[in-house]
């Protein structure tokens, strides 16, 4: 089976960029925000408009719902469907200050339940951890009974947490398995920092032997990650574009 695409951007993506993506044919465009509010989601939606009207290409809505009452996810939901956006990436979100027991949905399994309860033809979307512990397995399996129909992972600059998470996880839902591309030795330095993750041997090399931007040396690093990924069996691919079109289309021309 030939690797399928999706992408990953930011509200704040030029038409240049947003063109050039769609071009490449992608499944479908996820588009998140650090703030999930409902200002946010019409800047997202002016997108998903566009996409819709200039291409075939699915829209997937990030939500949050640690930081909403039910109230405020149906006041999203509904936005959505009027827009014809059919399809959620249900997140737990960032933990607020408060107790967790004082909020309606401390975990995402719950605000999959409560969307697929009150919106039973969306498609919901769940995220899965590489080096998952048993407590995070624990949750991904409640967010597939309870309705995610795929899920995204989180990304890693080294092959082989894909590898061993192919070879341990035991759900037959689709996975996209996120990657970051290596375009440069403080993005990468950032992303690392982000993750508390140690760069591997390749990728340090590379950083050692370039100032900053890795130019084509990081589109083959990161083609080759996907190629290896590839031969371990995965099928399905969530580049996170960083709005950039060009490099996007560098790295899938090289697989």
């Amino acid at each position: 089976m030939p690797l399928q695409y999706s992408f990953e951007i930011t509200p704040n993506i030029n038409q240049n960029n947003l063109d050039g993506l769609l071009k490449l044919n992608p499944e479908f465009i996820s588009i998140t925000d650090r703030n999930h509010d409902m200002d946010n989601l019409l800047q997202s939606i002016r997108i998903a408009d566009y996409i819709h009207a200039n291409s075939s290409v699915d829209v997937v809505i990030h939500l949050t719902g640690i930081d909403k009452d039910e109230k405020g996810v149906q006041e999203m939901l509904d936005l959505m469907q009027q827009h014809d956006i059919d399809s959620v990436l249900a997140l737990r979100g960032d933990k607020l200050s408060q107790n967790d027991t004082a909020v309606t949905f401390p975990h995402a399994d719950r605000l999959v339940e409560f969307i697929k309860q009150q919106y039973p033809h969306v498609n919901i979307v769940g995220t899965c951890y590489l080096n998952s512990s048993d407590e995070e397995m624990k949750w991904l399996r409640q967010k597939v009974e309870k309705g995610c129909t795929k899920l995204i992972s989180q990304f890693s600059f080294d092959v082989n947490d894909y590898v061993e998470y192919l070879n341990q996880i035991q759900i037959d839902t689709p996975i996209w398995l996120g990657i970051m591309p290596v375009i440069s030795k403080s993005q990468a330095q950032r992303m690392l920092n982000l993750t508390h993750s140690t760069a591997p041997d390749e990728l340090n090399a590379l950083m050692n032997q370039h100032e900053d931007e890795f130019g084509e040396y990081g589109v083959q690093y990161t083609a080759g990650m996907i190629d290896q990924i590839k031969q371990a069996g995965a099928n399905h691919i969530h580049l996170y574009s960083l709005n950039n079109a060009s490099n996007t289309k560098k790295i899938i021309n090289k697989i």
